[in-house]
């Protein structure tokens, strides 16, 4: 009997052993192999493999280390998936592992890291416009073509005959592009070396529009300075009283009362660069053949403490723009489509925008000449024009209201030149096109316009 019972448990334990031994382990299946992630978007990537295997049922794919289980099972032969709704900016590792029933499983296969694409940045919504403190309104004429003159197609001439706020006004202008054919130049006669607008315009072949250009004493000095092909007109210094007139004016008299200061001044330049590209700036200059630009004045108001010079930061960053032929002159009329000057005085009866310190006759919101401009327009095109004043057929315009001119003509950017007798245009094959009348074309020291090149 003892034999009996010992027998059985060994039997069991054989025929356990016998069982182990004889249950075949699952075979494994070949894994994916050449996995390249990539970000198809800001939220999804595309996960592609080689397929291996000849007898999977599918394929699981994951998110390693994030998914506990499957993202998604994928039909047998599969050999890309797309993963989506995922964190832009987040890196990914993404895996893939085949299977087949009865548990049996390829080793999983995890690629290279992908990190997905921020969103751009949101583009910061523009500026409001700032609000134009002396705001003036265009006006506009009915502007007829001059033809018959010997100007090619890249110049054009226009003329009117209307009124201007309630007056007789007759006006030409001339624009042209100035970057090709074309160039925009400034002439200087010489020292004191006074000529008239069609002497200058004569003697030279390839002139084909030439208008007056800056302010001069009665003794031929330019009040300003110019540049003609990058050269400086000579440095003035007047030397008995120590100032220099490129830089420093006294405080012109308002209704018969001036501060008896010397103040620095910032004085209007307009111009063109090397390239022909047109700009109106204020311009200081610290020393001879050094011109600095800025696109505000020197804020120098009469009644008030003298400002002190122009520096690379005041009174504001410099322009990276470099005048090649340009003028100074006054006042600015327009500077990015804006009038920087008004009618309005200070407490102190002086005019509180007068920044340039430009005498009554000038700059005098009431005072109406005949008027010289220079401008350009949005797309690059300058702008020379002309009105006659003091004659019946026209009575002249107001700083204020050449601005307003010159804005019904397109200009974002003007200043005015000397006017009154020195006001004139003289046209290749039509001749001086103004009135000639009384003073008008007397000489000048400065003059410029169209040129062929």
């Amino acid at each position: 009997m003892k034999n009996r019972f010992f027998l059985l448990p060994a039997l069991l334990t054989a025929f356990m052993g016998c069982s182990g031994k004889n249950t075949p382990e699952p075979a494994s299946l070949p894994a994916a192999t050449a996995l390249k992630a990539s970000a198809i978007s800001q939220t999804s990537a595309l996960l592609e493999w080689q397929d291996n295997c000849t007898d999977e049922d599918g394929y699981y794919v994951f998110l390693s280390g994030i998914d506990v289980r499957p993202r998604a099972t994928l039909p047998a032969n599969s050999s890309s998936y797309t993963f989506q709704d995922l964190e832009a900016g987040k890196t990914y590792r993404l895996g893939v592992q085949a299977f087949k029933k009865g548990n049996i499983l390829s080793a999983m296969a995890v690629s290279e890291a992908v990190t997905l694409p921020v969103p751009e940045p949101e583009p910061e919504p523009e500026p409001e416009p700032e609000d134009d403190p002396n705001p003036i309104q265009p006006v506009t004429f009915s502007w007829n073509e001059v033809t018959g003159t010997e100007l090619p197609a890249a110049v054009k001439l226009f003329k009117t005959e209307g009124t201007l706020n309630g007056r007789p006004l007759r006006a030409w202008y001339a624009v042209a592009d100035c970057s090709g054919d074309v160039r925009f130049r400034v002439l200087f006669p010489g020292n004191g070396n006074k000529k008239t607008i069609d002497a200058q315009a004569s003697a030279q072949e390839k002139c084909l529009v030439l208008i007056n250009g800056g302010i001069f004493g009665a003794s031929g000095k330019p009040n300003g300075f110019a540049l003609y092909d990058g050269q400086q007109t000579p440095w003035f210094r007047v030397e008995d009283d120590n100032w220099d007139v490129d830089r420093q004016y006294w405080g012109p008299k308002v209704e018969g009362k001036a501060d008896g200061k010397l103040h620095t001044v910032s004085r209007g330049l307009f111009g063109v660069d090397a390239g022909g590209k047109p700009g109106v700036y204020w311009s200081y200059t610290p020393s001879h053949g050094t011109v600095y630009v800025y696109d505000q004045p020197i804020p120098s108001v009469e009644g008030e403490a003298v400002c002190p010079g122009g520096t690379d930061s005041y009174p504001c960053e410099r322009a990276s723009w470099e005048p090649y032929n340009a003028i100074t002159c006054g006042p600015v009329l327009l500077q990015r489509g804006k009038c920087p000057i008004n009618d309005k005085k200070t407490d102190k009866g002086y005019w509180e925008t007068n920044y340039e310190m430009w005498s009554g006759d000038i700059f005098g919101v009431a005072e109406r000449h005949d008027r010289t401009a220079v401008g350009y327009l949005e797309d690059g095109r300058v702008v020379l024009c002309v009105v006659d004043g003091r004659i019946d057929a026209s009575q002249g315009a107001t700083t204020l209201e050449m601005a307003a001119i010159m804005k019904g003509l397109g200009c974002v950017g003007a200043l005015n030149l000397d006017g009154g007798g020195s006001t004139g245009m003289w046209v290749k094959g039509a001749g001086h096109v103004n009135d000639t009348s009384a003073e008008a074309s007397r000489p000048v020291i400065t003059t410029l316009g169209f040129f062929s090149k």
